[in-house]
């Protein structure tokens, strides 16, 4: 991927926000995670963002958007101090990411900007332990607007936060119906 990102910031003629969407999301196994686990997550999870910002920040810094160019990356609540039992090579994962967003946001200063959302539920999957309603309605319970968000509801974020947060760099933007004040 590094040089499939090099050849891009060779070839296209322009670039001006990056969206880092791509994460890989599952829980640990019961014993704790294995090597391979946790590897697999940081190399989704934080070092492909981090890889792709640094090979396409030459495009970025060219952007001809009023703010300059952005990159925006998706962040956990969990992983910003609400961990999930379970989850701990995931939320390493994560919490790595929201690091790199604190560090290129200096680096890249003053023509590329760097945030994160971080969502909360913004939509319960259709499998698994979390499909479970009784557990979905534990989870709501400390969700202050006691309902899960949408897609959209992140997505607007990440549009504020590439297009209109001209003077917005290094946050993380949480999208969790407040849930973190809980």
């Amino acid at each position: 991927m590094d040089a499939y990102a090099r050849a891009g910031a060779r070839d296209w003629p322009r670039l001006d926000i990056l969206v880092h969407n791509a994460s890989s999301y599952a829980p640990s196994p019961p014993d704790g995670p294995t090597a391979p686990d946790a590897l697999g997550h940081y190399r989704v999870n934080a070092l492909s963002p981090l890889l792709l910002s640094t090979a396409l920040a030459p495009l970025l810094r060219a952007s001809a958007l009023p703010g300059g160019g952005a990159i925006v990356a998706m962040c956990d609540i969990h992983a910003l101090g609400r961990p999930r039992p379970g989850f701990v090579a995931y939320e390493m994962s994560k919490a790595a990411l929201g690091a790199m967003v604190s560090a290129l946001a200096r680096e890249l200063a003053p023509r590329v900007r760097v945030n994160a959302v971080a969502p909360g539920v913004v939509a319960f999957p259709d499998s698994g332990a979390d499909s479970d309603p009784a557990m979905q309605a534990r989870y709501l319970s400390r969700v202050p607007l006691a309902r899960a968000g949408t897609p959209e509801d992140a997505a607007e974020a990440v549009r504020w936060l590439a297009l209109d947060a001209r003077y917005t760099t290094g946050q993380i933007i949480r999208v969790d119906g407040g849930r973190w004040v809980t």
